[in-house]
Parts: C-alpha cells; structure tokens; sequence
C-alpha cells in the first residue's frame, strides 16, 4: 500500500502549536505575575515593625490614662449625609476639649484612612463631616486628646461599619 499524502511542514499540524503555546503563556504569565509582585505596595507590611513593637508600652499608657479619667464615647454617623456626632463623657477632665481628633483607619486598605477633626458643640456633642464616605468592612476607630496636665490618652474601638452606625469606644484598661 502507498499513500499519496505527501507530508506537510512542521507548521501546519496544530497539534505542534498547541505544544508550543502551552510553555509559551507559562512563561509570559510567570513574567506577569512577577512584574505584579515587584510593582504593588504591600501596605500591611511595616518597614521600622522593631520601632512600632518598642512604641506599645506608649500605647498602653495612654489606654490607662483613658480609663483613670474615666472617659468615654459614642459615635453616631449616617454615611448618606457624612457627618459624625460624638457624645464625649469628659470623666475626670477640666473641661471638654474644643476639637477631638478622629482617626478611622481601615482594618486592611491603608490607603483609605480618614482624619476627622470634631469641634465641640452644645454639652457633651461634638460634630464632624467626612468628605468620603466609609466603606463597610472592619474600621479602627481612635479618638486621642491631651488635658491641661500634659496627660496624653486614647480612646479607641474596632467595629464593623455599616451604613448607619452607633460605636462605643471606651478604654479596656
């Protein structure tokens, strides 16, 4: 028996392309993947972790200043209208402070961070506006302060944020 087929070159069997292109996307995926790893931010890794480890004996004392004066706060916001009221129970202070200091930090995106400054209205109120809205997911809530005595406190809570909120921060000391 003899066959007329004459057989073709190396280029027109699919099956040769086939195994050329299965390493080829390998290895232009692999160059991909690793202009991905060296290009983006880890933004939960910090570079000085040494100094930031040496800083929680700091961060402990302000929690128990917090707790010795006996302060306290609730926060209530509306992300529709973007505006933060605090009720401050001032404990032990002299008098309420004229501005408390808000920091919402994200559990896991540093770059979506929000600092509030909350002026102090009527009582116990205080009132800030947000310029962005706060996403939902885990927030850090932190409001810090120094009275007249040079005593620096915090206090501080994590929560999960929805649309309308009430969080309470109080010191766990």
């Amino acid at each position: 028996m003899q066959t007329n087929e004459q057989s073709k070159p190396w280029h027109k069997y699919p099956l040769v392309w086939m195994m050329v292109l299965i390493p080829f996307t390998a290895v232009i995926m692999g160059v991909v993947m690793m202009w991905l790893a060296l290009d983006t931010d880890d933004g939960l890794v910090a570079d000085d972790y040494y100094k930031l480890g040496l800083e929680i004996n700091r961060v402990i004392e302000r929690d128990k200043k917090a707790a010795e004066l006996g302060l306290s706060a609730i926060i209530e916001f509306d992300n529709s209208a973007r505006i933060l009221k605090i009720q401050f129970d001032k404990g032990l202070l002299e008098s309420y402070p004229k501005i408390l200091p808000l920091q919402l930090q994200h559990a896991t995106r540093e770059n979506s961070d929000i600092s509030v400054v909350l002026d102090h209205g009527i009582g116990n109120q205080y009132i800030g506006h947000v310029n962005q809205t706060i996403s939902e997911g885990i927030w850090y809530f932190e409001i810090s302060g120094k009275d007249k005595v040079d005593s620096d406190w915090k206090l501080n809570a994590r929560s999960h944020v929805r649309s309308q909120n009430t969080i309470q921060l109080q010191s766990q000391y």
